[in-house]
């Protein structure tokens, strides 16, 4: 017999077109993602919910939500 996974929607970042600027940090309210070297942002996808704030704040448009196994 074969379970259903529940699917959940977690960010994700694109770390060739991320420029670090930081924006996605500042508003994410479970403190999901940080800036890495200055260079890109990483999602700790353990602490994201997927509530799309980082992905709405972006001036580069390189986070998207995509689906996840939970």
């Amino acid at each position: 017999m074969e379970t259903k996974q529940k699917k959940r929607r977690k960010a994700q970042v694109d770390r060739d077109l991320c420029v670090g600027c930081g924006c996605c940090e500042k508003v994410c309210p479970l403190q999901a993602v940080r800036v890495v070297y200055g260079i890109w942002a990483q999602v700790d996808a353990g602490k994201c919910v997927g509530c799309g704030r980082c992905v709405k704040e972006c001036p580069a448009s390189v986070i998207v939500l995509e689906e996840a196994a939970v």
